[in-house]
């Protein structure tokens, strides 16, 4: 009888929680670890939220899924939206849980790689033909004379190592938790790290890097739900910056290949750095997207062909849930 009580009661309270469909542009990695501390801590429950983390191949694929009704809120790069807005998706950015652009062009130097120009002819790994990785690539290529035919990419998924080490790709399309694994923990032999060099693309794109975007219509539907979850994720994310090696232990339940306990921290002190710094966070608070950052990105993107039509950021970017 009692152990009937306890079920019933857990179905009950299962039921009465709100499901929001979260994609990521990738799997369950560490790098969302936010998301973990969020549901291990019960942050998410006790706003009546449950997370369903789906994956996503990328940003761009994480948009089209939000598109295509697969999904609520997809974490997003602006170029991955604004792809889509152009091709007749209606999307808001709301929030910018990471600020900071930690996307970055690993180059070999040893492949005569010392500036963009030279670049032209190379082969160039990056995560997907829908990602963040190409999109940013092309930003780069466009502000130094070239586009995509004047480079080859190579989609290799999560394993730019392996396409650097055997001389597959002579730079990667990368960021910096990615770097991490490949320089530090030894995706690239100890001898062969001096043969390259990272630049930052925050150079010429400073952020936001990471969007949560989701059609208009179903934030307007969902005032309360999304303010509930933006204070829990607020909540976890303090918890996150306050408590980093609790947060990478939690990690390591939650995200794949994070066994590693000194890569977890190194990632989450990546995420912290990136969640309180950026275009307009130390103004505006935690969360805020920058509309003129986005915009000189976008305006960017059109002048160099990225995109064949103008964005109006100011009625894509909101930071209305924003206090």
């Amino acid at each position: 009888m009692l152990a009937s009580l306890i079920l019933f009661y857990t179905v009950q309270s299962a039921s009465a929680l709100d499901t929001i469909r979260l994609v990521p542009w990738g799997p369950k990695l560490i790098d969302f670890i936010d998301l973990y501390v969020g549901e291990e801590n019960g942050y998410f429950k006790e706003a009546g939220i449950k997370i369903e983390q789906l994956r996503g191949a990328g940003a761009g694929d994480a948009v089209r899924n939000i598109v295509a009704g697969n999904g609520d809120i997809a974490m997003a790069d602006p170029l991955s939206a604004f792809f889509a807005i152009q091709a007749g998706a209606e999307l808001e950015g709301f929030y910018c849980p990471y600020t900071k652009n930690w996307m970055t062009l690993m180059v070999n130097k040893t492949k005569g790689i010392k500036s963009p120009a030279d670049l032209r002819g190379k082969t160039i790994a990056i995560n997907s033909m829908g990602s963040t990785t190409r999109y940013y690539l092309m930003v780069l290529l466009g502000r130094h004379g070239m586009t995509e035919s004047d480079v080859t990419e190579v989609a290799t998924g999560l394993d730019f190592a392996s396409s650097l080490v055997s001389g597959r790709a002579d730079a990667a399309s990368a960021w910096e938790s990615m770097n991490w694994g490949m320089l530090v923990a030894g995706g690239i032999p100890k001898n062969q790290v001096s043969d390259f060099e990272v630049w930052p693309y925050a150079d010429i794109i400073p952020g936001p890097n990471d969007v949560y975007f989701a059609k208009p219509e179903w934030l307007n539907k969902n005032r309360v739900l999304v303010q509930r979850f933006i204070r829990a994720l607020e909540k976890s994310k303090r918890f996150v910056q306050a408590r980093p090696d609790e947060a990478a232990k939690i990690g390591q339940r939650y995200a794949i290949g994070a066994d590693s306990l000194v890569r977890n921290r190194a990632v989450i002190d990546m995420r912290v750095k990136m969640q309180n710094s950026g275009p307009g966070v130390v103004e505006n608070g935690m969360g805020w997207c920058d509309v003129d950052a986005i915009s000189n990105l976008a305006n960017d993107s059109f002048k160099n062909g990225i995109l064949n039509k103008k964005m109006n950021v100011s009625k894509i970017i909101s930071n209305r849930f924003i206090k």
